[in-house]
This record gives structure tokens, C-alpha cells and sequence, in this order.
């Protein structure tokens, strides 16, 4: 029994070791496991103190007077660069449309001469009949006197040469 008993101690000091070894082992990792976080916690700290002076720098400079004033004239000035442009581009549909009415006036004046040079043709060829018939008459009037001196009593003959001064006389008046 006493061997029994020895042996039994024996294996109770060895689970007492094993027991001492694990609790070791695990209050290191344990430790390690610490370190490692509180390292890094400490790493991310000064990373994110270093993150955040800049932001606070910037967002204070970006919420300054001066900052917000320039904001502000930027948005006014947008403001009356659309206004500007929209002021341009109804200008240019004006200078559109002024030009489109420009052309068709400068039609209407080309067919206009045109037409005049038509008319001042005619009139001139007008104005060329009523000479020769001006002429005419004026022929017929001196055979009338001539006629009319020659015979005075020949009534039928100066009716007849009345009938040809009127009809001159009505087609003059037509052609003017």
C-alpha cells in the first residue's frame, strides 16, 4: 500500500505541477494578451489624437468668419453666374431670331428691287407708247387742220377724224 500511497502522491504532485504549469501558462498568455491591447489601445490613442488636432484645426478654420464669408460670396457669386447665363442665353435666342427676321427682310428688299426694275421696265415701255401715240396725235391734229383748212365743208370726213383723236385720247388715259 505504501507504494499505492507513493504513487498516488506522486501523481497528485504531478497534477499540482501540471495545474502550476497551465495556471502559469495562462495567466502569461493572459499578461500577453493584455500587453498586446493596452499597446495597441494606446498606439490607436495617439493616432487618433494625432487624427484628431488637424480636424479640430480645420473644422475651426472652416467654420471661421473669413472662411464662412467666402462661402457665402461663392454662392452668390454662383448665383449670379447662372443668372448671367441665363440672361446670355435668351440674348443669343433674341440674336437668333433678329437674325432670322434680318434674312427675310433682305429677301423681301431683293424681290422688292426686282419687282421695282419690272415695273420701271414697263413704265419706260409705257412711257414709249405714250410718246409714239403723243406723236400720233399730234400728226392726226395737223392733218385735221391741214384737212379742216382745205375743206371746211366736208363735215363727215372731221367727225370721222374726231372719232380717231377721242379713241387715242381714252387709250392714252388707259395706258397712264
Amino acid at each position: 500500500m505504501s507504494e499505492s500511497v507513493m504513487l498516488n502522491k506522486e501523481k497528485d504532485t504531478r497534477e499540482s505541477v501540471m495545474a502550476t504549469d497551465k495556471e502559469k501558462d495562462a495567466s502569461e498568455s493572459a499578461r500577453c494578451g493584455r500587453k498586446l491591447p493596452l499597446w495597441l489601445g494606446l498606439l490607436l490613442l495617439l493616432v487618433a489624437a494625432g487624427l484628431l488636432a488637424p480636424l479640430i484645426y480645420f473644422a475651426v478654420r472652416a467654420n471661421s468668419e473669413a472662411c464662412l464669408d467666402g462661402l457665402r460670396v461663392q454662392t452668390e457669386c454662383q448665383g449670379l453666374n447662372q443668372h448671367l447665363q441665363r440672361q446670355l442665353h435668351q440674348a443669343q435666342e433674341v440674336l437668333h431670331e433678329k437674325e432670322a427676321e434680318a434674312a427675310t427682310c433682305e429677301q423681301t428688299v431683293v424681290t422688292l428691287r426686282d419687282s421695282l426694275k419690272k415695273e420701271q421696265a414697263r413704265v419706260e415701255e409705257l412711257q414709249g407708247e405714250l410718246a409714239t401715240l403723243n406723236q400720233q396725235l399730234q400728226d392726226a391734229w395737223e392733218r385735221l387742220r391741214r384737212q379742216s383748212e382745205t375743206s371746211r365743208n366736208n363735215a363727215s370726213s372731221c367727225s370721222g377724224f374726231l372719232f380717231v383723236v377721242i379713241a387715242v385720247l381714252v387709250l392714252n388715259a388707259l395706258l397712264t
